[in-house]
C-alpha cells in the first residue's frame, strides 16, 4: 500500500469523527461540564484537566422566571427553557462567558467585528455603546452568536422571530437571544442607515435557545451542525434536474452575442431597460466570475456530447459546438492585452486582470480541451492557454507563496492582498494532476500553504467577491475545491482536513432556516425558501445562488468523510438554487416575461437593498429581488449537472 493510500484511510477514519461531529476527546471534555446554582445564578463549570474545574459561562434568571436546561449525551448542546410566571411581550436570555475571546461570530453578518476592509457594513459590535442586534431573516441561524479563545468557546443560537446580539463587557462576551424581533441601533442597509426597528409578539410564557460549549473553536462547529440537524429535511426540488438543463442550455445560447470586430461571446446578462429585457450594453463580457464565459463554453461541449450520444440529429448539436468553440477561440485568440497576456474581461479597456477570473478560466480550459478531444476536436490552443495561466501565476508568485489578487494589463501587479489569490491555486494544481511536472506541485503547495494559514489565522476570507473589499464567502471556495485537489494531487490527509474546516467557514453563510415571508411581498409571493441559500458578503447582505459552484466538492467531501451533512447541504444549496428560474412566462413586479432559463442574482432576504434609490421594489425593497439576470447562475447549475453523474440524487429521489 502507498503513502497516499495509507493517508486516505486514515483520514477517512478520523473525519468521520471530526469537525461537525465532534472528536471523542470532546466528548469526554464536555461529559465533565456540571451546572452549579447559586441562588437565581447558574454557573456552568466544566474540568479542565490538572488546572480543576472552572467556570465557563453562567446565566441569571429573572426574578419572575424559571430556566430549566438538559444537555446532550455528547455535552455539545444544551437547551434552554425559560418559563415565566405570566405571558409577557418581550424577552432577553443572555449568558455570559467567563473567558476573554480571540474571535466573534454573527453567522454571515460579522466576523471579529469586521476589521477587513472599507466597505459599507456593520462594523465592531456595538455603535455608541448599544450593543447591534440582528433579526433572524438577516442571521444564517436564528438569533446565533458565537466567541471563542484557543481553549474556550460558546455559541448561543434559537429558532423562529427572535433576534440575536454579542458583544463585550469588561472583555468577556455576553450572548443574548432577543424577543420581539429588534434591530438596533441603527438597521444596515446597502445605501445607508436606517432608523432602529422594533417589532411585537403576542404575550407567551415559554422562550428555549441552545447553548453549545466546544473547547476553542468547537464551539462553533457544534452550533452549526446541531442548527442544520434541527432543522433539515430531505426535498425534492422546484425544477427536475432535465428541465433545469434544457432551460439553462437555452439560456446560454440566448446570451451568446457576436460583436462587431468579430469577438464572440456570452453576454453578461440581462437588466431591464424600461421597456423590455435587454443585455447589459457595458461590462458585457467576463470569462469567469459573473459572466463564466468559459463555463458556459464547456458545459454547451458537454451538451453536444449529451444530444450526440442519444441519437439526435446534427441540427440538434451542431449549434451548441459552433457556439462553444467560437466562444472560447474568441477568448484565446482575441482577448489579450497589447503586452499579449490573456484578458478576464474584455471590456472596458482598463479592465484589470484577476485571479478570480484567471483561476477559473485556467481550470475551465483545461476541461474543455479534455470534452473536445471526446468530440474528435484537438483543440491544442485551449491546453496551451492553461498552462500560460499557470506559468503567470508561478512567474507572480512570491516567496512566501502568496501570488496577488489582480494585475494591470501590462502585467504589472495592482493588488496583492486578498483571498481570492487562492483560485490561482485550481488551474496549478490540475497541471500537477496531468504531467507530474514537480514545478506545478511545488508552486500549488506553496500557495495553498499561503492562504490557508491566511484564512486559518483570521477566521476568515476576503475579497473574493470581486464587487466588494470586505469578508465573504466566495474567497474561501478555492480553499475547499483545491484542498481536494491537492488531496488526490499528494495524498496528504492534511488536505482534505483543511477542505473540510474550508467547507465549515462556508456553512457560517448558509441558511439554517426557511423565513416566512410577508404574503404581499415579492419573495412571499415567488414562495422563496431561504433554507440552503447562501449570503455574499459583510457588506452585500443578500442571498444569491454562488454555492452552486461548489455542490460537486461538497459531495465529494461527504463520500471522502462519511459525513452524510455535507451531502445534505449540498442538495439544500441545490434546491435552493434551482429556485426562481423562468420558464419565459415568469413576470415579476409588473415586468414582461423573463428570458427562458434566467434568474436573478439577488434575493433580498432581509432588510437591505437601496434606502433612497430606485424605489421600485427592486433593490429599493425588503423581501424582494435584484431584477438582474445575470449568467453565472445558469452557468453554474449546468456546471452541477455536468459533474454529477447521478441526477437522481439532485432531484430528491435518493438519500
Amino acid at each position: 500500500m502507498n503513502q497516499a493510500q495509507t493517508g486516505k484511510e486514515h483520514k477517512h477514519a478520523a473525519v468521520k469523527n471530526g469537525l461537525l461531529h465532534g472528536s471523542q476527546e470532546k466528548r469526554r471534555k464536555n461529559e465533565m461540564l456540571h451546572i452549579v446554582e447559586e441562588g437565581k445564578k447558574h454557573i456552568f463549570r466544566r474540568q479542565d484537566g490538572p488546572e480543576g474545574e472552572r467556570p465557563l459561562f453562567y446565566i441569571e434568571t429573572p426574578e419572575n422566571a424559571e430556566d430549566s436546561f438538559h444537555v446532550s449525551e455528547d455535552g455539545t448542546l444544551i437547551t434552554w427553557t425559560r418559563r415565566t410566571k405570566e405571558p409577557v411581550d418581550h424577552m432577553v436570555m443572555e449568558a455570559v462567558g467567563c473567558f476573554e475571546p480571540e474571535h466573534t461570530l454573527v453567522p454571515a453578518i460579522s466576523y471579529d467585528g469586521n476589521p477587513w476592509g472599507k466597505d459599507h457594513e456593520y462594523k465592531g459590535l456595538e455603535k455608541d455603546g448599544v450593543p447591534y442586534t440582528y433579526a433572524w431573516h438577516r442571521c444564517a441561524v436564528p438569533g446565533a452568536a458565537c466567541s471563542w479563545n484557543q481553549k474556550d468557546g460558546l455559541a448561543l443560537f434559537s429558532s423562529g422571530r427572535c433576534s440575536g446580539s454579542i458583544f463585550l463587557k469588561d472583555r468577556q462576551p455576553v450572548y443574548r437571544v432577543i424577543w420581539p424581533e429588534t434591530e438596533e441601533p441603527q438597521v444596515l442597509y446597502a445605501d445607508d442607515w436606517a432608523e432602529a426597528y422594533h417589532g411585537q409578539m403576542a404575550p407567551t410564557d415559554t422562550f428555549t435557545a441552545c447553548l453549545c460549549p466546544g473547547a476553542g473553536m468547537e464551539a462553533e462547529w457544534n452550533m452549526l451542525h446541531h442548527a442544520w440537524e434541527q432543522n433539515y429535511i430531505s426535498k425534492k426540488p422546484v425544477r427536475a434536474a432535465e428541465e433545469v438543463w434544457n432551460l439553462s442550455t437555452a439560456y446560454a445560447k440566448l446570451l451568446y452575442t457576436q460583436e462587431k470586430d468579430g469577438f464572440r461571446a456570452f453576454s453578461i446578462g440581462f437588466t431591464w431597460d424600461g421597456k423590455k429585457w435587454s443585455k447589459r450594453p457595458d461590462f458585457k463580457y467576463e470569462i469567469g466570475w459573473c459572466g463564466q464565459n468559459a463555463s458556459l463554453a464547456v458545459s454547451l461541449l458537454y451538451d453536444c456530447q449529451r444530444r450526440k450520444s442519444s441519437g439526435a440529429e446534427m441540427k440538434d448539436w451542431e449549434e451548441s459546438l459552433q457556439i462553444a468553440v467560437s466562444v472560447l477561440d474568441s477568448w484565446v485568440e482575441k482577448a489579450r492585452s497589447k503586452d499579449g497576456f490573456l484578458l478576464t474581461r474584455y471590456d472596458p479597456q482598463d479592465s484589470l486582470i484577476d485571479a478570480c477570473n484567471l483561476g477559473t478560466y485556467g481550470i475551465q480550459l483545461f476541461e474543455a480541451y479534455d470534452q473536445a478531444r471526446l468530440l474528435g476536436l484537438e483543440k491544442k490552443a485551449w491546453l496551451d492557454a492553461a498552462f500560460e495561466i499557470c506559468d503567470f501565476a508561478m512567474s507572480r508568485q512570491r516567496l512566501d507563496g502568496g501570488i496577488g489578487m489582480s494585475w494591470n494589463r501590462d502585467g504589472s501587479a495592482h493588488e496583492l492582498n486578498g483571498t481570492a489569490g487562492a483560485f490561482l491555486i485550481l488551474p496549478l494544481a490540475q497541471a500537477f494532476l496531468r504531467t507530474g511536472e514537480d514545478r506545478y506541485n511545488i508552486a500549488a503547495v506553496r500557495a495553498y500553504s499561503y492562504y490557508y494559514r491566511e484564512f486559518h489565522n483570521t477566521g476568515y476570507g476576503t475579497s473574493g467577491a470581486l464587487d466588494t473589499c470586505c469578508i465573504d464567502k466566495e474567497s474561501v471556495i478555492p480553499l475547499l475545491k483545491g484542498g481536494i485537489l491537492m488531496y488526490h494531487a499528494t495524498g496528504f490527509d492534511s488536505y482534505l482536513q483543511m477542505a473540510e474546516e474550508a467547507a465549515c467557514y462556508l456553512s457560517t453563510w448558509q441558511w439554517h432556516h426557511s423565513v416566512d415571508y410577508p404574503e404581499d411581498s415579492v419573495l412571499g409571493m415567488m414562495h422563496y425558501d431561504t433554507f440552503g441559500g447562501t449570503a455574499v458578503s459583510t457588506s452585500h447582505l443578500h442571498i444569491d445562488d454562488f454555492a452552486l459552484c461548489y455542490i460537486p466538492e461538497l459531495l465529494e467531501l461527504s463520500e471522502l468523510t462519511g459525513n452524510k451533512e455535507w451531502k445534505e447541504r449540498a442538495l439544500a444549496v441545490w434546491r435552493n438554487g434551482v429556485q426562481g428560474i423562468s420558464d419565459g412566462t415568469l413576470q415579476i413586479m409588473d415586468k414582461a416575461p423573463r428570458p427562458a432559463g434566467s434568474c436573478d442574482e439577488a434575493y433580498l432576504h432581509t432588510r437591505w437593498g437601496a434606502l433612497h434609490r430606485n424605489k421600485d421594489g427592486g433593490w429599493g425593497g425588503i423581501f424582494s429581488v435584484s431584477q438582474w439576470l445575470v449568467a453565472w447562475p445558469c452557468a453554474f447549475r449546468l456546471e452541477v449537472l455536468r459533474k454529477c453523474d447521478n441526477w437522481n440524487l439532485l432531484n430528491g429521489l435518493l438519500q
